[in-house]
């Protein structure tokens, strides 16, 4: 039942955890290095690949790939990969052990304010382009002077926190990079 109610979930997301050719080479070993590295949930990933490879009537090794899973999660689970994470907004799935968790995790919110920050950045200059577009439509209208005063307000505004969002980005960098320095 489980497995029937596994099967249908990944025919609907359309996407097989491992080809034909994955599945009839068996190295599982390297599959399992392959998904801890990645920080994938380890049983999800696993039912997914009994799933893909059930296609071909192959079984997967759970030994080798846990021990593949294993020693991917120790190149996943340290302060610098979790950074990258971060910086790339990547969620965490929780999969580090705890005793490398700790540093992942210092890695990672460092990581995410800084992509959060530069999220931000963008979210402001957007909206400066934006109403810069809609003021240069209302140049020389009558009807659209409040609108352009209120507009160009604004602007300043907006001006105000870039140049704080800017900043702080700023800080956040100088500790990523005494962060990697000590690293």
């Amino acid at each position: 039942m489980r497995y029937a109610a596994l099967a249908a979930l990944i025919l609907l997301t359309g996407c097989a955890s491992l080809s034909r050719e994955d599945c009839l080479q068996g190295d599982w070993l390297a599959i399992g290095q392959r998904d801890g590295a990645a920080g994938r949930v380890g049983d999800l990933q696993f039912d997914r690949h009994i799933v893909a490879c059930a296609r071909v009537d192959v079984t997967p090794d759970r030994a080798a790939w846990a021990q593949g899973y294993a020693a991917g999660l120790r190149q996943y689970c340290t302060p610098l990969s979790g950074l990258r994470e971060g910086e790339a907004g990547a969620l965490y799935r929780d999969v580090c052990p705890a005793s490398s968790e700790a540093g992942f995790l210092r890695g990672y919110d460092l990581g995410l304010a800084a992509h959060r920050q530069r999220q931000r950045i963008s979210e402001i200059e957007n909206e400066i382009r934006d109403l810069n577009q809609r003021n240069a439509a209302l140049a020389g209208k009558d009807e659209g002077r409040a609108e352009w005063r209120a507009n160009q307000s604004l602007i300043l505004s907006l001006r105000l926190d870039l140049m704080r969002a800017q900043a702080e980005l700023s800080r956040i960098e100088r500790e990523i990079r005494a962060f990697r320095a000590a690293q």
